[in-house]
């Protein structure tokens, strides 16, 4: 990479020039990334582009395009108005600046070893849900509750181990209930970074397992509007999923506004049944609306996710086709608004995120008007971070606070966990030392957690009142060695998990999963220990990783049968142990020469979980291997084949259960699929078309909720899908 900049003052544009390496001609068509404030544009015929209205600060930009290797870099606008990009050819897969980690690298360049990946990417065979979608990520898995409902799984740990970022704050929705979902619906959503392992020092109590990073669509190029419509039918559910966007960028001011709404009935099992009371919907609303000028970017984001999920608690089949509810049922309603600024101040900068979260969970068991379970959730959070500025070239230093205040009110009947206030807050500073090929990277993090509960008694659960604090320091190291072709990665990280108010209150029946609970107030925090390395190789026709990782938990929380019964229920404690997990993730690619349009990829996950006597844990995914064979066009034409891919996946049997847990037999699924163009005189309209479980494989996942009843996952389906754009773009604007 090669960058000339000609200082001339203070700037109120940016014109830049890319040039290919080799033949130094100009490149039209590279998409330019700005990333703190989200938008962009894209070169000229003569390889120019315009930055209108630049702001006078330090931005990262970013260029990519088919066939040559992105680049990234800080850009100083406040001492130039034009520079030259020099790009290198090369057939290596495009990279984004991943953003769950604070310092903006590239995904090759990160310290951390995060997995990155288009939402359109994992959703090339269209999934019921975004869970579903992510378990195309090797390492991650889902426990499923039929088609809709999916609580993510990393490297065999979910729940409340797990945390979740969506529009740059955390999610929260009741995350310890086994049949409650992601709680993150898919419109507005760009991409999914996940950190596999503990990540504490970023992310504070509960990252013990890992994070899921949603990153939102970016914004319309300048001056410009931009829409898109897509739709997708399921046969196997008859599930419809509809969405629509509308992004305007006028000036310094930008705009995003989405829409969807997903309706499926009962699912088919193989043998044609449909499993009562297995419908759901989502109705999906987000708005972002982004302003900067001279040192300050500001986004006010807000989202509505509405679902209805109907409770499937037997096994019973029929035919109909009817999507309304149908008792029992729940419905779950989030609002989260939040209030992303950055500062910037001379060469570093401040950022700071306000956020708050409303869930509402009810359900319904007698009347579709009063809730028996009603739970009001709400939570705010704010995320402040300073960067500084380099040092010596060398080093950057990131030192920020993380805080939650956290309500949960119950306004129903029937009442699982407490009224209870949870306040967290945390403090924490990272250091990355760039020794050109060498990065080296540490951190250290304190928090403090307070849960205050209050007592409350019905016929079914007596619960005391209970006031816990939890402390906890936490630390991470690791360093990433690049070669031309490889990188070389290591590190060893903490995390910790306070147990939550179900874990230390409960003392009656859980209806969902049909036993008697006992909690335990003596339950102190899990604390976390992995290491891990991974290499990743990759030249023009050949990539290849392998992460492998150990962990361990020390005072893992888990629910143990006592062997006896309670109103003719078996009751189930909460009891504490050592856990050791350790596994790993193998991934390859390989497109052969002269042959470029063919791809092959696989990857195998694999992860043992046993706690401290060597008995193995519930729930654990079996070994996988996930396999795609995908060839790619570019031929002219009114209608043109994009591509076409058949994918199979392979799942071993897990015969290493718990006591209580059935094994699960091994099973294989085939998907196959074409996309195809179809060119107007504006953006083409792009058309999906395949089937899924193309054998109609009879299984039951080792995850799946149904398993107890012996519920088959989804039989055969087809599927199609529909989308197109239109962009227009509006006159200058003079400010």
């Amino acid at each position: 990479m090669c960058v000339c900049l000609s200082l001339s003052g203070i700037a109120q544009s940016f014109t830049g020039t890319v040039l290919d390496k080799a033949t130094k001609a100009t490149i039209p068509g590279v998409n330019v990334f700005l990333v703190e404030l989200e938008t962009g544009t894209t070169t000229n015929k003569d390889g120019v582009f315009v930055i209108e209205h630049a702001p006078r600060k330090v931005v990262h930009i970013q260029l990519s395009f088919i066939g040559y290797r992105t680049l990234t870099l800080a850009l100083d606008l406040s001492d130039s108005t034009e520079g030259q990009f020099v790009m290198e050819q090369s057939h290596l897969d495009l990279k984004e600046v991943v953003v769950s980690v604070p310092l903006g690298k590239l995904q090759r360049e990160s310290v951390a070893n995060v997995a990155q990946r288009k939402i359109g990417d994992l959703q090339q065979v269209p999934t019921a849900s975004l869970a579903e979608a992510l378990t195309n990520i090797a390492g991650v898995e889902q426990n499923s509750t039929g088609a809709g409902i999916g609580k993510p799984v990393i490297r065999g740990l979910s729940g409340n181990r797990i945390v979740t970022y969506a529009q740059g704050i955390r999610i929260e929705n009741q995350q310890w209930g086994a049949e409650h979902g992601l709680g993150v619906g898919e419109v507005g959503i760009e991409s999914v970074e996940v950190i596999k392992g503990p990540a504490s020092v970023l992310y504070g109590s509960d990252a013990l397992g890992g994070v899921l990073y949603f990153v939102d669509e970016r914004y319309a190029a300048h001056d410009a509007i931009e829409t898109k419509v897509a739709s997708r039918f399921l046969l196997n559910s008859l599930g419809t999923y509809n969405s629509g966007a509308v992004k305007l960028h006028r000036g310094r001011l930008k705009l995003n506004l989405f829409g969807g709404f997903t309706s499926n009935a009962d699912y088919q099992v193989p043998s044609g049944e449909r499993v009562l009371n297995t419908r759901f919907d989502e109705k999906n609303f987000k708005a972002s609306i982004g302003f900067d000028r001279k040192n300050w970017i500001s986004n006010l984001r807000y989202s509505y996710l509405q679902n209805n999920f109907g409770i499937t608690d037997t096994a019973l089949y029929g035919s109909p086709t009817d999507r309304s509810t149908a008792l029992p049922f729940q419905t779950i309603g989030n609002h989260a608004l939040s209030f992303e600024n950055i500062l910037f101040t001379g060469r570093s900068k401040v950022s700071l995120i306000l956020g708050y979260m409303e869930n509402r969970r009810k359900e319904f068991e007698q009347d579709k008007v009063h809730p028996q379970l009603d739970l009001d959730l709400g939570t705010l959070t704010y995320n402040l971070k300073w960067y500084s500025p380099e040092i010596s070239k060398k080093v950057k230093v990131v030192v920020g606070s993380q805080g939650m205040h956290q309500t949960n009110l119950n306004a129903g009947p029937e009442i699982l966990i407490p009224d209870a206030t949870t306040q967290d807050i945390g403090v924490f500073s990272m250091i990355n030392l760039d020794l050109d090929k060498l990065q080296i990277q540490g951190g250290v993090r304190l928090d403090h957690r307070s849960i205050d509960a209050k007592e409350f008694t019905t016929p079914e659960i007596t619960s005391p009142a209970l006031h816990r604090s939890y402390s906890s320091l936490n630390y991470s190291a690791g360093l990433a060695y690049r070669t031309e072709k490889a990188v070389f990665r290591a590190g060893l990280s903490s995390g910790f998990r306070a147990p939550n108010s179900s874990e230390l209150l409960s003392n009656g029946v859980h209806e969902g999963a049909a036993r008697f609970e006992v909690g335990n107030a003596r339950l102190n925090s899990e604390n976390a220990t992995q290491g891990d390395v991974s290499v990743d190789y990759q030249d023009e026709h050949f990539g290849f990783s392998i992460n492998p990782y150990f962990s361990v938990i020390r005072n893992f929380i888990f629910l143990a049968p006592t062997g006896s019964e309670t109103n003719g229920l078996p009751v189930f404690e909460y009891l504490a142990t050592t856990a050791v997990l350790y596994g790993g993730e193998v991934g390859i690619h390989y497109h052969p020469h002269g042959i470029h349009w063919l791809h092959i990829g696989s990857s195998v996950s694999y992860v043992q979980a046993q706690d401290g006597r060597d008995t193995p844990l519930p729930l654990i995914p079996s070994a996988k291997v996930n396999t795609t064979l995908k060839a790619e066009f570019d031929r002219e034409g009114a209608i043109r084949i994009k591509d076409v891919f058949v994918q199979h996946i392979y799942k071993f049997k897990q015969d290493r259960t718990a006591m209580n847990e059935t094994p699960t037999p091994a099973y294989h699924l085939v998907h196959c699929g074409i996309d195809l163009i179809i060119a107007t005189k504006g953006k083409p309209i792009e058309l999906t078309l395949g089937v899924k479980n193309l054998l109609n494989e009879n299984y039951i996942d080792h995850l799946s909720r149904f398993k107890t009843m012996g519920i088959p996952d989804l039989g055969r389906g087809a599927y199609f899908g529909i989308s197109f754009s239109l962009d227009r773009q509006l006159a200058a604007h003079v400010p």
